[in-house]
């Protein structure tokens, strides 16, 4: 491997991050048509916040009613990240509404949903 590749997966990565809510965008249409039409998608963390830096990671929720159990939750995660082609920076976390009630809204200081 030479330094050509760390340094287009570097800029990838850059680009990923000023761009996040375009790829969110893409997680939000493919959740509402193919998963469900109840399907929320929520930024948190430093992009959200706007003082991400270049090795900062995209929180996202995907809040989806009815998830039957962790295989549904994996299965939910990987076709969000093979919509955009990407795994990282993008940390999704596939959660119900009631995870979200009980646990994240308790933490998440600032938060934008994606429409």
């Amino acid at each position: 491997m030479n330094l050509d590749y760390f340094k287009e997966e570097w800029e990838r990565r850059i680009n990923m991050l000023k761009n996040a809510r375009q790829y969110l965008k893409v997680i939000k249409r493919v959740c509402v048509n193919e998963i469900s039409a109840e399907c929320k998608v929520i930024l948190f963390g430093s992009v959200a916040r706007g003082n991400y830096r270049l090795d900062s990671d995209v929180d996202v929720l995907v809040i989806v009613p009815n998830i039957k159990d962790e295989w549904d939750r994996s299965k939910i995660s990987v076709k969000l990240h093979k919509a955009i082609n990407a795994w990282d920076p993008f940390e999704i976390h596939v959660i119900t509404p009631e995870e979200y009630k009980n646990w994240y809204s308790k933490f998440i200081d600032i938060w934008e949903e994606i429409t």
